[in-house]
This record gives structure tokens, C-alpha cells and sequence, in this order.
């Protein structure tokens, strides 16, 4: 019976993100008026094993669609919703009888996460990708401390995501050459050639590291070898590291 009721309930759930009005109207989540008993409640059976389990996951800002909203309010008048970097967490009675997460989604159309100020187009899209891949190849020469630059290629752009601050101090912070890598950050990798005295050309690894506005942060340098990726800062050493 259990069963069949979470099936209901879900393909209802379904039926309602498929008609998904046009014209989302966005609200934040601390501006939800939700219940924080029957909130707090969920979070802390989220955690600990229950249906849905979280773990110690961050749990992160988000904007949701208050016309989606109202509809499960109006389905199930006692929902809560909660956020992690990744999912969005829905809180009901569910077919166990507690109440605790019962549904969860990613971003879609009725919700996201809260980043900070990007460039445009969005680093998620074509051509947002293409303008910040074009930027870190204009960028690689002048920050290259090996004079015979040659020419360079990318293999993709994208965003860091979200990094927790749990793992924000060292030595477990992430870095590029020494700099602290932040939530959203934009990361372009690709390889660049350099001159040398014979025919051959020199081939190292590059990352453009950018803020979430697409200002130029470092450019890391290693050779394309066995070991950890650490990018250096000189161009010039990690050229002379890892030798074959």
C-alpha cells in the first residue's frame, strides 16, 4: 500500500513539472516563510541514514519558482524544501511515515542554486564557453615566462562549482599555482607549444583560472606526465620538470 502511494504521488509530481507554466516568478529561499520545526526536522533525518541521506553535505541557498510552490503547497500543505549543492529536497510525510525528504531533483526550470555575479553568456552555454576558451588563448602567451611561444589549443571551459568550506583551508584547498580556487570559479585547460632549438616543439599543460566575471586570477603550467596534477605558476619550470 506504502508503495502504491509513493507511486502516486510521485507520477502527480511529475505531471506537475511537465506543465511547467512560462515565466518562472523566482524566490529565495529564506524568503519561503516555511515552517523551521518541520524543516529542521527533515534536514536532521536527512542526515542521519534516513530516506534520501545527505550526509554532512553543505546546504546551500537556492531560488525556487513560488508558482510551483503554491501547487505543492496546495497538493501537500505541510512541504518544506531544502537545498544541497546538487539537489533540491522535498519534505513530506512519506511512505514511511516520517517526515523527511521525499522527493529530490536538480536544477532545472522551477529551481537553482544561488552563484555569485557571472560573466554573460553564462559559462554554461556555447558561447559562453567559446568567449572564456578565447580569452585564457590570449591570455597564455602573456603569461607564459618562456619566450618562444608557438601556438596553443584548449580542451574545454567550465565552471569549478560549488567547494565546500570544509575544504577551504589547507592543505586540502584547491589550488592553481598557488591560488586558492573559490566556488564558480572558471577553469579553461588546453596545451600550448613552445620553440625550441631543434624541430621539435615543447608541449605543456595549461589552466586559465578566472573568477566567476571572467577576471583572470593565474595561469598554471605543468608537463603532461605521471604523478599529481600540481600546476606551477612558471611555465619555465615545469618545463624542466619531469624530463623523459
Amino acid at each position: 500500500m506504502a508503495r502504491a502511494f509513493v507511486a502516486i504521488r510521485l507520477v502527480a509530481l511529475l505531471a506537475l513539472v511537465a506543465s511547467a507554466p512560462c515565466g518562472a516568478q523566482m524566490v529565495r529561499s529564506d524568503e519561503l516563510q516555511q515552517d523551521t520545526v518541520k524543516l529542521n526536522l527533515c534536514i536532521d533525518r536527512a542526515r542521519h541514514g534516513h530516506s534520501m541521506p545527505i550526509g554532512n553535505q553543505d546546504l546551500v541557498p537556492f531560488e525556487i519558482d513560488m508558482r510551483y510552490v503554491a501547487r505543492r503547497r496546495q497538493d501537500v500543505p505541510d512541504v518544506t524544501f531544502f537545498a544541497t549543492a546538487t539537489a533540491l529536497y522535498e519534505c513530506e510525510v512519506a511512505g514511511n511515515g516520517l517526515y523527511s525528504p521525499a522527493f529530490s531533483s536538480g536544477e532545472n526550470w522551477f529551481w537553482h542554486t544561488i552563484r555569485p555575479p557571472g560573466f554573460q553568456p553564462p559559462i554554461n552555454t556555447v558561447d559562453g564557453a567559446k568567449l572564456a576558451a578565447n580569452t585564457c588563448l590570449k591570455d597564455v602567451p602573456l603569461h607564459a615566462d618562456i619566450p618562444a611561444f608557438d601556438h596553443a589549443g584548449y580542451f574545454g571551459a567550465q565552471d569549478m562549482g560549488y567547494i565546500s568550506p570544509k575544504v577551504t583551508t589547507a592543505p586540502n584547498r584547491p589550488r592553481v599555482a598557488g591560488v586558492p580556487v573559490a566556488s564558480y570559479d572558471v577553469e579553461v585547460t588546453g596545451v600550448a607549444y613552445f620553440k625550441t632549438t631543434t624541430i621539435d616543439l615543447l608541449m605543456l599543460n595549461y589552466v586559465c583560472l578566472y573568477s566567476p566575471m571572467l577576471e583572470l586570477k593565474v595561469v598554471g603550467w605543468r608537463r603532461d606526465a605521471p604523478g599529481p596534477r600540481v600546476w606551477l605558476k612558471s611555465a619555465r619550470e615545469a618545463a624542466a620538470r619531469n624530463r623523459h
